[in-house]
């Protein structure tokens, strides 16, 4: 199999592609198929491979792939569940997540630019109409690994960043399962928890919950697709505080974008936040600054005041050079941190 950007000789590709088969059918996470399979038949149509393909995914994903020239893009129902690289499509050039990039982009990936795209859509909501720039917060809190809630943020740390925060940005709060469970897309096995989060939202009126941002758009006739209007969202806005997982790898698309990631384990800080596909999902790539606790997650989180958005991408300004340092994400091909 072609892995990380090896394509070997033309015979090879040749014998490759005429192995992909007609019906591309993904079956996994959010994460990996955002960044295995999403970028994979992307290079497909690119190179007119795709006219003659069905692609097949989870239901509320067809906003990803509705803009490729395939024959079909059909959505299948059913509970997301994590599947071993091995047991992944047998045809995609790279099936490990978590070692792409160590020989740089994978040869046959093309990365769509999910922000000029959505940004092109209308967005008829109160984010739209907000004087201040946008900062989304998201947040999960489900067993991981089969060992409970790991990477999360607590409601005491919410509380301090809303309380902190709100006045200078109109801060978006996201955490699917907080609310009421939406239908309107596959769900990932590992069942959403209680976290007390909304009890401090009740707290901070200036701050939007996505659940009632959604309602309200799906109220007043907007189409019932949580995943465009998310996109949309995402596509006119630079902040974003988020944590480990494929929610975090989605907003790694978004080109310009600063990044506070609360990382409490999880394999991306091997090489998926340097040299791996956060490094290259996005043109330019975002800035990101890791942190492995709430403290210092609060003391990145002053990076969104010291720096600005100019020419549709963040500018950190010299007191945010001096607070990121310690957070960026600084790896060798070993894994071992780089002093």
């Amino acid at each position: 199999m072609l892995q990380d950007g090896q394509g070997g000789s033309s015979n090879k590709v040749l014998d490759y592609v005429a192995s992909i088969p007609d019906t591309l059918e993904y079956k996994g996470e959010f994460g990996a198929e955002l960044i295995l399979f999403l970028p994979f038949v992307n290079w497909l149509s690119r190179t007119g491979l795709l006219g003659s393909r069905r692609i097949i995914t989870y239901r509320g994903m067809k906003c990803f792939y509705d803009d490729l020239k395939a024959l079909e893009v059909v959505e299948q129902s059913g509970v997301r569940v994590a599947r071993q690289p091995k047991n992944r499509l047998p045809c995609l050039p790279a099936k490990d997540e978590h070692t792409l990039g160590r020989f740089g982009p994978c040869a046959f990936h093309i990365y769509p630019d999910l922000r000029r795209k959505f940004a092109a859509l209308p967005l008829q909501s109160r984010v739209a109409a907000s004087d201040r720039p946008l900062l989304v917060i998201h947040n999960k809190f489900n067993s991981e690994w089969n060992s409970g809630p790991i990477n999360f943020i607590d409601p005491a740390t919410l509380e301090t960043i809303f309380s902190t925060l709100k006045h200078q940005f109109q801060i978006i709060y996201i955490r699917h399962g907080a609310g009421q469970r939406n239908v309107a897309y596959s769900q990932d096995v590992d069942g959403q928890m209680d976290l007390g989060d909304l009890e401090v939202l009740e707290r901070h009126h200036e701050v939007l919950s996505f659940d009632a941002l959604f309602a309200e758009h799906v109220a007043g006739g907007g189409q019932d697709d949580i995943n465009t209007f998310k996109n949309k969202i995402y596509s006119r806005c630079f902040y974003f505080l988020s944590v480990q997982g494929g929610g975090c790898h989605h907003i790694a698309y978004f080109r310009g974008s600063l990044m506070v990631i609360l990382h409490k384990r999880g394999h991306e800080s091997k090489y998926a936040y340097s040299e791996g596909y956060y490094n290259f999902l996005a043109n330019p790539a975002p800035i990101r600054a890791i942190c492995a606790d709430s403290d210092e997650l609060m003391r990145a989180a002053a990076l969104f005041t010291e720096s600005c958005v100019i020419g549709d991408r963040v500018h950190l300004s010299d007191k945010a050079r001096q607070i990121i340092r310690p957070f960026l994400p600084k790896v060798n091909m070993t894994g071992k941190k780089i002093v």
